[in-house]
């Protein structure tokens, strides 16, 4: 999984954001960059993330809708698996990561490690 480009990531953002499909002026407003891309890379970089499977396309009126088709925590758990793909030793890389979480981030990933042993055991 390849990631998202600085614009790609700013219209994933902005549709994530809204929880509902956009029309790209809707996503034009939203982004807050400096200078302003042009309303025309908007729509050229939201049809190529409709390409590449992360937005759903629908007709609303002349215009188009784009939607998330996959969820920020998705796109993020993706990233996080190339990540491991690439390590070294994979159990020195999570250990490297479990230690720069915050003490509530490493109780709720015990849990849900726990529940994943559990799923696991009942299979």
């Amino acid at each position: 999984m390849a990631q998202f480009g600085e614009l790609e990531a700013a219209i994933m953002d902005a549709v994530w954001d809204a929880g509902k499909p956009l029309r790209v002026r809707e996503v034009l407003d939203s982004l807050d960059r400096d200078p302003e891309p042009a309303y025309n890379t908007v729509h050229t970089v939201t049809e190529i993330l409709y390409r590449k499977g992360w937005l759903s396309k629908e007709k609303d009126g002349r215009a188009y809708r784009y939607g998330a088709t996959k969820s920020r925590e998705e796109y993020v758990a993706g990233l996080m698996g190339d990540a491991l793909s690439v390590a070294g030793d994979r159990t020195a890389t999570l250990a490297r990561f479990v230690q720069q979480m915050q003490p509530g981030e490493a109780e709720e990933l015990h849990r849900l490690l726990g529940q994943a042993v559990a799923r696991e055991a009942s299979q």
